[in-house]
């Protein structure tokens, strides 16, 4: 039995109301799917250890129910509930607890949703292959549970990625995952703010996930973002529109947002791709869109 019948088993039977969707994004993506699964689920098992289907249901389980409920208070609000970083600072980002729940969470979710699956899809298909083959160096601001510095250093082995995160338990646990994992000389990790870190020369490359809705002013990643990048080098970014979560502050309505924010901040945007679940009610006023961009510093004002 592979890791992804081993999790897809154990979720059948201890977590049947959230099954179904998974099986279908399964069934309607199997590809990516079983691709990410076989590499992801190997990584936790090695980890984790014989509890690890447990481990990744229950943190996807509080992960989930968060997100409901936030959607829904979101709904009936108009507004996210938290605006400024203190507010949720000591309830998330400082709470081991909640962060080790949190960060597991985060790690099925880029398998389990339909619309993440998606954005994964631009991420391999057209993001890597403007990765100089022959090897650099990568930039992970907000790099959370590591996910994406060990896939680009699983796809592109000649690279080697720095991650930046702001949360002590989250660079703890994807250290660990590095040492675990076999990836602890092509990725470190360190506990800074994304928004002021300085590296001590131009990365080749960088990427920084579903971090923009978690900032007060986002504008300032992506200008941090451009001045640790050499002038030409890619960027894959994301960032989550009217999702409600407990841990977002800044609400994006369009994607236009993200894109006018980029431009101002030295980039050209050379992809792009918004992606929502698929079962979403029609009723409700706000539909949760992750957003990706594949983006290129450019040199002069025009490219």
């Amino acid at each position: 039995m592979t890791n992804c019948e081993k999790f897809l088993d154990h979720f059948s039977q201890y977590c049947q109301v959230y099954f179904p969707a998974i099986k279908n994004t399964q069934r309607n993506n199997r590809s990516s799917f079983e691709e990410l699964t076989r590499i992801m689920l190997n990584w936790a098992e090695n980890h984790i250890g014989e509890n690890w289907q447990k481990v990744l249901a229950d943190g996807y389980l509080h992960f989930l129910m968060d997100v409901n409920r936030s959607q829904i208070e979101y709904e009936r609000r108009g507004n996210y509930l938290n605006k400024s970083y203190d507010d949720v600072f000591k309830r998330v980002y400082n709470n081991s607890e909640f962060m080790e729940l949190y960060h597991w969470g985060v790690f099925v979710s880029t398998f389990a949703w339909e619309h993440h699956i998606k954005i994964y899809e631009l991420y391999r298909n057209s993001f890597l292959p403007y990765l100089n083959p022959e090897g650099g160096c990568l930039l992970d601001l907000g790099s959370g549970s590591g996910i994406w510095s060990f896939l680009t250093t699983y796809f592109s082995p000649q690279w080697i990625s720095q991650g930046i995160d702001i949360s002590e338990k989250s660079v703890e646990l994807s250290t660990k995952m590095a040492l675990s994992s076999g990836f602890n000389t092509k990725v470190t990790f360190k506990t800074y703010d994304a928004l002021k870190y300085q590296g001590n020369k131009k990365y080749n490359a960088a990427i920084s996930c579903f971090l923009m809705e978690h900032l007060e002013k986002p504008q300032l990643l992506l200008q941090n973002m451009a001045s640790n990048l050499e002038t030409k080098g890619y960027a894959f970014i994301t960032a989550a529109l009217t999702a409600a979560e407990i841990d977002h502050i800044s609400e994006f309505h369009r994607e236009s947002e993200i894109v006018l924010m980029a431009e101002e901040a030295g980039f050209r945007v050379i992809s792009m791709y918004s992606a929502a679940p698929p079962s979403h009610p029609d009723s409700y006023r706000f539909l949760p869109r992750s957003l990706a961009l594949i983006l290129q510093k450019r040199k002069n004002d025009i490219w």
